[in-house]
């Protein structure tokens, strides 16, 4: 399983007033597995919300999404995480085998 840093979504909704929540994010960690990994791509819309100053402020203005689509059999479930696609594509393909020595 391999580690990555999540945005989180934390905005709360008023039924009666949903156009005025105002959209609050927060980060996280997630652990993947990277055999139920079945997608990855660029979430596009995140580098609006960050150029607007909604994404924590700790993040960079250079700091790119990606949407990490995971199926295990019977649940599917979609992660955004901080990185581009081609980076995390090449953090969950990373060939992890080890030649042991004997």
């Amino acid at each position: 399983m391999i580690r990555f840093i999540e945005v989180l979504n934390a905005t709360t909704f008023n039924p009666r007033l949903e156009r005025t929540a105002i959209p609050r994010f927060t980060l996280g960690e997630v652990w993947i597995n990277e055999k139920y990994v079945i997608s990855i791509k660029e979430a596009k819309g995140y580098q609006n919300l960050l150029e607007e100053g909604l994404l924590p402020p700790h993040l960079d203005a250079n700091h790119q999404f990606s949407i990490v689509t995971t199926h295990n059999g019977e649940i599917s479930e979609s992660h955004t995480v901080v990185g581009a696609p081609d980076a995390v594509a090449a953090k969950l393909s990373h060939d992890r085998k080890q030649l042991l020595k004997g």
